[in-house]
């Protein structure tokens, strides 16, 4: 097991295949292996993947804070200067890629292309409560008219991956067992416990939707190629449709079926949507002229 001390805080992570560098960020309730178990095999053929348990997830610490995308930015960028990556092609599922997009306004250097799979920004798309209200109420009787019992003590973070495979592997009591990343989550298991205390006892809950950087402005300066991977049923898509105006350089995908979690329950769009992407970039690299000295 790999770990660095990033910042004070040991951050697990994993390395696999040659090639051009690409890092994954996984989002929030989530771990590592909701990209190695499926995805990493495959992109290893080709690119040298890393990914990785971001603070509070997984194997890594979990400080008092340091949530903000801004935080989680400089300890991706610090994990990359650990393994001595100049540069990398860049992806992220939710809140992830939140965190990818900041590493790209406050370091664009160190990013070569982005791929965003289903990113929600706050500034772009309010979130929804996170109080117990209507809204989650309605959303917990939906799921049990399809089989799949929620309890109150279920993390709402995790209602759309419940909506995503009722029907096929979700389990009563807001369990769910095969889901890449997520383990098999269930009341009282390790997965829990950690969650709870990540939201309990850490200023995490705060700080995730403290991000006044990335709002339309800013991002309109985001000068590198970037995927925009999203489901049709997906809550996100208004965050979609505003990135699509703010980004210069952009291809969007929209995958019909499936919603917010599709790279969890359909690894294979994630992969299908980044090879001929990282291709092209690679490709269109490869192509450039070289630039002479002092001139742009």
């Amino acid at each position: 097991m790999a770990k660095a001390v990033l910042q004070g805080v040991p951050v697990h992570y994993v390395r696999s295949g040659e090639g051009p560098d690409l890092f994954l960020v996984h989002g929030l309730a989530a771990d590592l292996s909701f990209w190695y178990l499926r995805v990493v095999p495959k992109l290893s053929a080709r690119w040298r993947v890393t990914v990785y348990d971001m603070r509070g997830h997984g194997f890594s610490g979990m400080p008092d804070s340091g949530y903000t995308p801004e935080d989680l930015a400089q300890e991706l960028r610090a994990l990359m200067d650990h393994l001595g990556i100049g540069s990398a092609h860049i992806g992220g599922h939710s809140f992830g890629g939140a965190v990818a997009l900041q590493l790209a306004l406050s370091d664009p250097e160190r990013v070569r292309s982005l791929a965003l799979f289903d990113v929600r920004l706050p500034q772009l798309q309010p979130l929804p409560p996170t109080h117990e209200s209507a809204f989650w109420r309605e959303r917990r009787e939906a799921l049990r008219s399809r089989g799949v019992e929620v309890s109150e003590e279920t993390p709402k973070i995790l209602y759309s991956l419940l909506e995503e495979i009722a029907g096929q592997t979700g389990k009563k009591n807001g369990a769910t067992t095969g889901v890449p990343g997520f383990g098999s989550w269930k009341p009282g298991s390790r997965m829990a416990r950690r969650w709870e205390r990540l939201r309990d006892e850490t200023r995490m809950a705060k700080e995730v939707g403290a991000c006044t950087t990335l709002n339309a402005s800013a991002l309109t300066t985001v000068a590198q190629p970037v995927l925009l991977s999203f489901g049709e049923r997906s809550r996100s898509l208004d965050t979609c449709k505003a990135l699509e105006k703010c980004l210069p350089d952009h291809r969007t995908i929209i995958h019909p079926g499936v919603g917010h979690f599709f790279p969890a329950v359909r690894p294979d769009y994630v992969i299908e949507d980044l090879r001929p992407f990282l291709e092209e970039v690679e490709g269109s690299a490869r192509g450039a002229a070289p630039r002479e000295e002092g001139r742009p």
